[in-house]
C-alpha cells in the first residue's frame, strides 16, 4: 500500500512539475508577442444572414453564445453550436451564415452596421448570437510555437466545460460585452487578451503532439530544460548541464531534444537569446554591450555577429528601425 501511495505521489509530482514548466515557458513566449485584443460586438443575427470575413492582418475570433450557424473556411464547412469558440491565428479568410445558401455581406460592413445600431439582417427569427473581435500579436516572432499554430483553432462547448478556467473567462467576456457602462470597452478588450491565452492553453492540452514545440513543452524532461533556458539565457550553458536538468545522458538528451524540436539545444538557446535581445534593444535603456551581456554573450563583437546572422541587420540598426517605427 505504501509503495502504491509513493508511486501515486511521484506521478502527481511529475504531473504538477510538467504543468508548471509548461505554463512558465508559454508565459515567456506570450509576453514577447505584444498581445492586444479588440471585441467588436455581441449581437443577435436574424436569419437569413451571412458575413464574409476576408483574409486580414489580425487573428479573428468568434464565440457562439446562442443558437447555431455554419462556418466555411478554405478547406471545410463546419456547423457551430452554442458555446463554440473559433480563432483564426493568422487571419485566414472565412464566412459565417445561418446556412450555406445565405447572401454574404462584407464583414466590415456587418461590423459597421451593428455598431451604428442598424442591422443589415431583417429576419424575424434569431438563429445565432455571436461575440466577434480580433487579437493582435507579433506573428513575425521567430519562435517555433508561433510557426506551429494552425490556421484555425476550434474549441467546442464540451472543451469549454472541461477547461473551467476557459469557461469562466468566456463568461466574463460575454457578460462585459453586453454592458454599456463606463470603462466596459477597456475591460472587455483586456479580457479578450486573457481569452486568447486560455484558448491557446486549451488547444495545447487538447492536442497531444508527437513532435514540435508543443510536444516539447509537454515532455516532462525537455520542458524543464526549456524553462531553465528561458529563465537564464545569460548562463554559459553546456550540454552536460542541460542533460542533468533533463535527468538524461548527454546523447539521449541531445537526440530527444532534436527529435522533438528539429534543432539542437544550442540553436534553440541562440534563438531565445535573440528574442530576448530584440526586446531589450527596443526598450532603448541599455547599451548594445549591456544587452549582449544580459543575453549571454561575453563580448559585444560576438553578439553583433550572431545577431546580424539571425536578424540580417546589426543590433544598433535594429534599434534605430524600432525607434523610427
Amino acid at each position: 500500500m505504501d509503495n502504491v501511495l509513493l508511486m501515486s505521489n511521484n506521478t502527481l509530482y511529475l504531473l504538477l512539475s510538467t504543468i508548471l514548466c509548461f505554463m512558465d515557458v508559454l508565459s515567456d513566449i506570450l509576453s514577447k508577442v505584444k498581445l492586444s485584443s479588440v471585441v467588436y460586438f455581441k449581437s443577435d443575427f436574424s436569419a437569413p444572414w451571412g458575413m464574409d470575413v476576408p483574409k486580414g492582418p489580425f487573428a479573428q475570433f468568434h464565440i457562439v453564445t446562442h443558437g447555431q450557424c455554419v462556418l466555411k473556411t478554405k478547406n471545410e464547412i463546419i456547423q457551430l453550436f452554442r458555446g463554440d469558440i473559433i480563432v483564426f491565428p493568422f487571419g485566414a479568410s472565412h464566412w459565417l451564415a445561418n446556412d450555406e445558401g445565405s447572401r454574404l455581406y462584407n464583414g466590415q460592413e456587418v461590423v459597421d452596421s451593428i455598431l451604428s445600431g442598424i442591422s443589415l439582417f431583417e429576419g424575424d427569427t434569431i438563429s445565432a448570437t455571436l461575440v466577434c473581435g480580433h487579437f493582435d500579436f507579433d506573428r513575425n516572432m521567430d519562435h517555433p510555437f508561433i510557426k506551429e499554430l494552425p490556421a484555425m483553432i476550434k474549441i467546442s462547448e464540451s472543451d469549454v466545460k472541461q477547461f473551467y478556467w476557459l469557461r469562466n473567462i468566456t463568461d466574463l467576456v460575454i457578460d462585459e460585452a453586453t454592458k454599456e457602462q463606463s470603462g466596459s470597452t477597456v475591460i472587455v478588450n483586456k479580457l479578450g487578451e486573457i481569452l486568447f491565452i486560455h484558448t491557446l492553453r486549451a488547444y495545447i492540452e487538447k492536442n497531444k503532439s508527437t513532435s514540435g514545440f508543443i510536444a516539447a513543452i509537454q515532455d516532462v524532461r525537455i520542458s524543464r530544460v526549456l524553462k531553465e533556458i528561458h529563465s537564464f539565457p545569460e548562463n554559459d550553458w553546456q550540454l552536460e548541464q542541460l542533460a542533468q536538468i533533463a535527468g538524461m545522458s548527454r546523447t539521449s538528451f541531445a537526440n530527444r531534444f532534436k527529435s522533438l524540436l528539429g534543432e539542437t539545444p544550442f540553436n534553440y538557446l541562440t534563438q531565445w537569446r535573440i528574442i530576448q535581445a530584440k526586446e531589450l534593444l527596443a526598450e532603448n535603456s541599455l547599451s548594445v554591450g549591456e544587452v549582449a551581456l544580459q543575453v549571454g554573450y561575453k563580448s559585444e563583437a560576438a553578439f553583433n555577429r550572431v545577431f546580424k546572422k539571425r536578424v540580417e541587420q546589426t543590433p544598433l540598426k535594429f534599434r534605430q528601425n524600432v525607434l523610427v517605427s
